[in-house]
């Protein structure tokens, strides 16, 4: 089993935070989805607020996307990535329609 330090070593961002920014991403693309504009400006909007995501973690585009592979080719890991991650977004959709 690889360690979150030996992956970062790799280059390849850790599976908290990669959850922390799919969880972003998935939030954001469903915010952006919603907004009345045609497919090509909800794109952009959503690659610039792609590019503010990496930002805010201190991650490039290359990184994210080598981490993705990474944890593609690793269907056991991002099994588990993604269980948190659905589980995240389950609780923040019944917190979300609360408010």
């Amino acid at each position: 089993m690889v360690s979150c330090q030996d992956n970062t070593e790799q280059g390849i961002i850790p599976k908290d935070k990669m959850v922390d920014i799919l969880i972003d991403m998935h939030i954001y693309e469903e915010a952006i989805s919603e907004l009345p504009y045609e497919k090509d400006t909800l794109r952009a909007i959503f690659k610039m607020k792609e590019s503010e995501i990496f930002e805010s973690y201190s991650v490039t585009e290359e990184i994210y996307r080598r981490s993705y592979s990474h944890y593609f080719f690793n269907p056991k890991e991002l099994d588990n990535i993604y269980q948190v991650v659905i589980d995240s977004l389950s609780v923040y959709q019944q917190t979300k329609g609360n408010d």
